[in-house]
């Protein structure tokens, strides 16, 4: 405990001030700070997708997300492997969102944000066109099965098979199995 002097009607006085342990070493580890900063920055915005794609609403996807990088941080301090932090992260927040789900009993959102669907600058003709392509989108990836749908939206962020198979707990044959047969549903579906 350090201990410190306070000065109260020219009286010294001693305060006891505690030591937080294991605080002052995070805060001297600028290169931990910096890691889970770089993967915030590159991955809140696509986690948030993937949970809106599993049907969490867009409060809850928000609260998974920090939930998931406060983990990361958790599993960093705790010296975890860093071999794979991005599959880890998803992996986390697909497990707090089956959580969330079963305990709250979580309704489906639209499964894609309606800024996504037409560019500002478009002339009405090409919005209503956009609005309708995504509206056919979004129904074809509704009769999809949840394990092909969740492949497929990792795939669209750019996970290969084995990292999918990690953050879904599943064989990485069955991940190309799900992504072959959720694309040829999708394209008999559009």
């Amino acid at each position: 405990m350090a201990v410190g002097k306070l000065v109260f009607m020219d009286r010294p006085q001693t305060l006891a001030l505690p030591v937080i342990a294991g605080k002052a070493d995070y805060l001297e580890d600028a290169s931990l700070r910096r890691l889970i900063l770089e993967h915030y920055d590159a991955e809140h915005l696509s986690l948030r997708r993937y949970l809106s794609f599993l049907g969490v609403d867009p409060e809850t996807s928000r609260e998974i997300v920090q939930e998931s990088f406060l983990k990361l941080n958790q599993h960093l301090l705790a010296g975890g492997d860093r071999a794979n932090l991005r599959a880890w992260l998803y992996r986390v927040a697909h497990n707090l969102a089956r959580n969330a789900q079963k305990s709250f009993h979580a309704t489906k959102t639209d499964l894609l944000d309606d800024s996504l669907s037409a560019a500002s600058e478009s002339s009405v003709e090409e919005e209503l066109l956009n609005r309708e392509r995504m509206t056919r989108l979004r129904q074809a990836i509704a009769q999809l099965v949840p394990a092909q749908r969740q492949c497929l939206v990792l795939r669209a962020q750019g996970f290969k098979y084995r990292e999918i198979a990690e953050v879904l707990n599943l064989a990485v044959s069955t991940v190309a199995e799900n992504v072959q047969r959720g694309l040829e549903k999708l394209k008999e579906s559009i």
